[in-house]
């Protein structure tokens, strides 16, 4: 019996008590009372789509059921720039200048690849794209354009967007095609934290949906949604299904993943409160 199975049954326990549900209440239009029990026994693990019914019921984001386990041993060595680095990702920007000057000084020689990473990421998401360009190039030098360090592969990733941004498909193909190549092999990057690897993944499907290279976007979709279930993850999951899903219809009209990945994906934005993302579906 995995960990996981024990945390699932631990948290959704807790939160039905809590709102004074009965495990028949909380079965109801979801599943039988019997399969309930035998979650919060810890005997089975439910399917992703009782999971969803389960969150959208208890008022549980998937942050909320995956998280603290996901993130317990990846956490204990996050440092400050990790921090910022994730804020960067994410596009929370807000005081990240302040937090990065604080920095000055402090870091040593390995830490400036990340530190200049999260500057190119900053100036493409402010559209400054000259000066992004610039500084991911910094990065490549300090990296020596490794395809096994993960900050050569964000690097690239975000000058494949820069040129995007830009209208220049082919150079930005040219960049998407460099981090195909380095993980042809494996996702298993030496220096990669999770939220990295789903970042590239998820950011490449929907680029190449963009670019309508749909068997591409649909294999990078399909490489996150293994990778997050292979470590009972949950960053991105609506996401990267909304993009298998383009992907699916892009290259077969009649594709029959399509409904379940659209349905997967609209569900999981729900759970997680992803506005810009229902605002995108519900269109």
């Amino acid at each position: 019996m995995g960990v996981l199975f024990l945390f699932l049954g631990s948290i959704i326990y807790n939160k039905r008590r809590e709102m004074n549900l009965t495990q028949i209440e909380l079965a109801n239009d979801i599943c039988t009372q019997n399969t309930i029990s035998k979650i919060e026994k810890h005997n089975i693990a439910p399917t992703v789509n009782i999971l969803i019914k389960i969150c959208l019921k208890l008022n549980l984001s998937l942050n909320d059921v995956f998280s603290d386990f996901a993130n317990k041993d990846s956490d204990k060595g996050e440092s400050i720039l990790d921090k910022i680095e994730k804020d960067a990702l994410m596009g929370e920007l807000t005081d990240i200048d302040t937090k990065l000057s604080n920095l000055q000084g402090k870091l040593n020689d390995n830490d400036m690849k990340q530190y200049e990473l999260i500057t190119g990421v900053i100036d493409y998401r402010e559209g400054k794209t000259d000066s992004s360009l610039f500084t991911l190039d910094k990065v490549l030098q300090l990296t020596k354009s490794a395809d096994n360090d993960v900050y050569t592969l964000l690097a690239y990733l975000f000058k494949g967007l820069d040129y995007l941004s830009q209208n220049h498909v082919d150079r930005a193909q040219y960049y998407f095609q460099m981090i195909s190549d380095a993980l042809k092999e494996s996702t298993d990057i030496q220096n990669a934290n999770e939220l990295e690897v789903l970042f590239v993944c998820k950011t490449l499907a929907k680029s190449y949906n963009e670019m309508e290279l749909y068997k591409k976007a649909y294999q990078f979709s399909r490489c996150g949604l293994n990778y997050a279930q292979e470590k009972h993850i949950s960053y991105f999951l609506d996401e990267l299904n909304y993009d298998a899903a383009v992907a699916s219809k892009g290259f077969d009209e009649k594709s029959e993943k399509y409904e379940d990945y659209f349905n997967l994906a609209y569900y999981l934005a729900k759970v997680n409160h992803n506005e810009e993302l229902l605002t995108v579906i519900n269109h």
